[in-house]
């Protein structure tokens, strides 16, 4: 199948490297490499955010190859940015795709939705349309929930996007709940996860000790991947450290544009750090290539979130498949990564009080933290490899395509048949 993954925003060339790389240009290097991987051919469609990016074709992997499409200025947008060039990333699309027309449009962000959906109106010429698999990673009806501002002409086109896509992925039944309200059919939409390479991100390894101040049997350390900003939870969990005295905390930022040191952000939290009293058990770095994380995790004894949104739960999957017992806000994907009680504890509000307890309930209870810790990487294992992921998108393909009949509950047998085949193979 020649598959053609969308992705506006979302550059894989970055996470191929193993350099810090946001959520959604991880799932497109991950996906598209393990599709590749199963026989099909894959280009992802992204705009030139640099001009040093290269012309044409560039190959990314055995049957993955990149194409940039000049769209806008050559340089990284912001948020409110982004749909400002969609028209002129659409129109180059379409002049892409008349070279080689793909089986399937995939695209990944709701951007990147517009762009097929206006490359799809111009490339047609017979009256079987390629189809068009949509992935939202969030919704602004989910973050609305969520306390997260409206956004309502990007709420609109979504409604619009989920309606006239052949089908739809999401990462957690929340989003698949939010669209049913908005009259898309169940049957019309898949839950594929986030994943996680398990190969990379294993119990097995070494630990970091350099972020550290103290030796781990002197002090409990917990770890947290996430943004500095309001919504990304760093300043609840700097104000729970005052309720846990006996641990250190470590905060991974996520902002792949700002130097830590530059960041107002980072400043903010860092001085609430200081007036709360917990600078010497608080430590904050920038981001951290994919290469070392895993080794910085298993240095953690509890990973800890307190998010108030958190759409794709990768930060905390692959924390799970170190090992690590979590802690973390029931919020976006995160319960459909985290069973309660089972691989961490899931927090109602994420409130100072409340992350103190939890973090508190883990430690103090090492046969329970061993046992949430084992039953994290099982289910990071069993669940979220970026192989069973691949397949579940696979599935959604066969579904868009108008000569395949409607799949029905059998799919799960399916993927799992696929995952054995593979794994056999």
């Amino acid at each position: 199948m020649k598959i053609a993954m969308v992705a506006e925003h979302a550059n894989p060339l970055p996470a191929h490297r193993g350099e810090p790389a946001c959520p959604a240009s991880l799932h497109a290097c991950a996906v598209s490499r393990q599709l590749a991987k199963r026989g099909h051919k894959v280009t992802v469609y992204s705009r030139r955010s640099d001009p040093d990016q290269p012309d044409g074709r560039t190959r990314m992997a055995r049957g993955v190859s990149v194409v940039y499409l000049d769209a806008g200025p050559s340089r990284p947008l912001r948020d409110g940015q982004e749909a400002e060039h969609t028209g002129a990333f659409g129109s180059a699309l379409a002049a892409a795709l008349d070279e080689e027309v793909p089986d399937v449009l995939h695209a990944v962000g709701w951007t990147s939705g517009l762009a097929a959906l206006h490359a799809q109106a111009r490339c047609d010429r017979d009256q079987n349309s390629t189809p068009i698999v949509q992935t939202f990673h969030s919704l602004n009806a989910s973050e609305q929930r969520s306390g997260l501002s409206h956004q309502p002409e990007r709420a609109r086109m979504e409604t619009i996007l989920a309606s006239r896509a052949d089908h739809v992925l999401v990462n957690s039944t929340d989003q698949q709940g939010e669209l049913a309200r908005l009259g898309v059919p169940r049957h019309q939409v898949s839950v594929v996860p986030f994943g996680v390479d398990t190969d990379h991100f294993s119990v097995e390894g070494s630990a970091s000790s350099q972020p550290w101040r103290t030796r781990r049997e002197e002090r409990p350390r917990l770890v947290s991947v996430t943004s500095l900003d309001g919504p990304g939870g760093a300043a609840r969990l700097v104000e729970a450290m005052v309720r846990l005295p006996e641990a250190e905390l470590l905060i991974v930022s996520t902002a792949e544009d700002h130097d830590v040191a530059l960041d107002e952000n980072a400043r903010a939290v860092e001085l609430l750090a200081k007036e709360a009293g917990v600078d010497d058990r608080f430590h904050l770095t920038g981001p951290v290539e994919r290469k070392e994380l895993p080794r910085l995790l298993r240095s953690a004894d509890v990973y800890v979130s307190a998010a108030a949104y958190d759409p794709y739960g990768g930060a905390v999957v692959e924390a799970m498949a170190c090992g690590l017992p979590v802690v973390a806000t029931a919020t976006g994907a995160i319960p459909g990564a985290v069973l309660h009680r089972t691989s961490g504890v899931l927090m109602r509000f994420g409130r100072p009080d409340e992350v103190a307890r939890a973090v508190r309930a883990v430690l103090n209870t090492p046969t329970m933290s061993s046992a949430y810790g084992i039953a994290a990487a099982d289910r990071a294992r069993s669940r979220f490899t970026w192989q069973r992921i691949a397949v579940e998108t696979e599935l959604a393909y066969e579904r868009s395509l108008p000569q395949t009949p409607e799949l029905d509950d059998s799919d799960e047998d399916r993927t799992d048949g696929l995952l054995l085949s593979t794994a056999s193979g």
